[in-house]
């Protein structure tokens, strides 16, 4: 079989808002675009796509559910304590949803923070990225909001760690982050080792370092695009963070007006649909030389 395009998705948002299939939208602007660009026959049938790409969501949104669901009722048990039911009728409530977009958002990050959490939060990008480690497929992984930073620690650490990617040379083709906070988290690598910090670091793993040609989460013939919208407040820019340690071109997109929909609307935007397109068009072309072609 011929290799084929593979895009991994990942959300960062909790069951509070993902509900069934969250990629939905981005699919569908990544075919039109696809198509547009030549890589996809117009009405091409589901199976023709498939053998050339596939789109795999991965939703971790159970994970840690239980204790952030408890806090949530907790505090929608007690929030007469900070609005009265005039504050109701002047429609301050909108603070109120506010501050429990603000609990679902921080309770993902404390999940994240605890080490069998986030082991297994890790593991289900893990798990789909491995069935083409070793087929030559060209894979490219989107993270969106605290699921960027999930992909980028799967990225990074496995491109330095991994004995099954390091074997055959594997890494992700693209990263994509969009909407991300990896700049407000303590991402900093080691100047000399090029080490993680110990809290990205399982114990249990080999911690000597990787030669200096490996720290690169991604092929050096792909990219690292870090799409932002000015009116998203999670999203920061990444280039001057990581000068001369990681490749990352930030890009500024349009997504909305206001923060939330501003965060939000990457999986509806078509600018970020059409760049993403233009590095599969390239990828394809890559793994796909014809025989006898240098």
């Amino acid at each position: 079989m011929a290799p084929q395009l593979r895009v991994i998705f990942v959300h960062g948002i909790s069951a509070e808002i993902v509900h069934g299939d969250y990629t939905v939208e981005l699919c569908d602007l990544l075919r039109t675009r696809l198509t547009a660009n030549g890589v996809l026959r117009p009405n091409a049938p589901q199976d023709e796509i498939d053998a050339i790409v596939t789109f795999t969501p991965v939703n971790y949104s159970d994970v840690g559910q239980t204790e952030e669901d408890r806090v949530l009722t907790a505090y929608r048990a007690e929030r007469g304590r900070l609005y009265s039911p005039a504050d109701d009728a002047l429609e301050l409530v909108g603070f109120d949803k506010v501050r429990t977009q603000m609990i679902t958002a921080v309770s993902d990050c404390l999940v994240y923070e605890s080490a069998v959490q986030r082991d297994e939060i890790r593991k289900r990008v893990l798990d789909a990225i491995a069935p083409y480690v070793e087929t030559g497929d060209a894979v490219s992984i989107v993270g969106h909001s605290l699921g960027s930073v999930v992909a980028f620690d799967v990225a990074y650490f496995n491109s330095r760690h991994n004995d099954a990617w390091r074997k055959v040379g594997f890494k992700p083709t693209n990263l994509f982050t969009m909407g991300s906070p990896i700049a407000l988290f303590s991402m900093e690598m080691d100047d000399t080792t090029g080490e993680q910090k110990p809290r990205y670091v399982p114990a249990a793993v080999d911690k000597s370092p990787a030669p200096a040609d490996n720290m690169q989460p991604k092929r050096e013939d792909g990219v690292w695009y870090n799409f932002l919208d000015a009116q998203d407040l999670i999203a920061y820019p990444l280039e001057t963070l990581y000068t001369g340690k990681f490749h990352v071109k930030d890009i500024r997109v349009e997504t909305g007006l206001l923060p939330m929909s501003a965060h939000t609307g990457y999986w509806h935007n078509a600018d970020v649909a059409d760049r993403i397109a233009q590095r599969l068009k390239l990828d394809l072309a890559r793994i796909r030389v014809p025989a006898g072609v240098p």
